[in-house]
């Protein structure tokens, strides 16, 4: 007989899971963003982190082989230099980190995302700097190893404006997938990537294919259509999130 707990997790976090594919399927981004802070309502973040980053992997195998042609290769090449190092930094701190602590870290992250979107001001040149791509490519690194939240860097930078949508969508699937293969490879190394983690995401995929195919979808329709969408659901997310974290950490005070 099933536990019913692990059901009912299993059935909202599928639910969650085909809403975050479509948005990543549209954007480009926005999966652990959303995904993460309600995964972290059911586990620690320490067992939820690589779930989403199986997930978050398979993810990008759905489209990623249709979106290499529209990679930007420098920017990306020099981000996942930059950003590998920091994926195996976060890795580590995640184990180390109070679960509460990390948990208002997610919800922190993914206001700050949305509002780094919603008031960055114009570009005003044809393409971004190189310490301006190495930086984001350290600190997103960094984010998707601790809480599998690398978005936040990575979408304020190929948002911007430098990059055309299809452009931006295609780098930052390519990115994210090394930046998820990356941690995943660390934990299975050294152990911590249970046969638990890959049963759940298992268990999640047909979630994560349909949404992905449908967010595709959408894409094709409507190129410029999802940043107010995106803000929004980031924004309601990570609030909700932020205040379970604090009232958590408020309780065990």
């Amino acid at each position: 007989m099933p536990d019913p707990h692990i059901l009912t997790m299993v059935l909202v976090l599928s639910a969650v899971v085909a809403v975050a594919a479509v948005l990543r399927g549209f954007t480009g981004f926005g999966f652990g963003l959303f995904a993460m802070p309600f995964a972290s309502f059911f586990m620690d973040p320490a067992s939820a982190v690589p779930v989403m980053l199986l997930l978050q992997l398979a993810s990008g195998a759905v489209t990623l082989r249709s979106d290499l042609a529209a990679v930007d290769r420098s920017s990306s090449a020099a981000i996942s230099a930059a950003g590998l190092p920091f994926v195996a930094v976060g890795a580590v701190l995640l184990h180390l980190a109070p679960q509460n602590v990390v948990r208002l870290v997610v919800g922190i992250v993914t206001i700050g995302a949305a509002l780094a979107l919603a008031f960055a001001p114009p570009v005003r040149t044809p393409r971004p700097s190189l310490v301006l791509t190495l930086a984001a490519g350290a600190s997103s690194g960094f984010l998707q190893g601790l809480v599998a939240m690398g978005g936040p860097p990575l979408t304020a930078f190929y948002l911007r404006g430098w990059f055309a949508p299809a452009t931006a969508r295609a780098s930052m699937t390519l990115v994210f997938s090394l930046f998820c293969a990356a941690p995943l490879l660390f934990g299975a190394l050294t152990g911590q990537v249970a046969g638990r983690a890959f049963a759940l995401a298992l268990a999640l995929l047909p979630a994560l294919v349909i949404g992905t195919l449908i967010g595709g979808m959408v894409f094709k329709r409507r190129p410029n259509g999802h940043r107010g969408v995106a803000l929004i659901a980031l924004v309601l997310v990570g609030a909700m999130a932020a205040i379970r974290a604090t009232l958590l950490l408020i309780c065990h005070w």
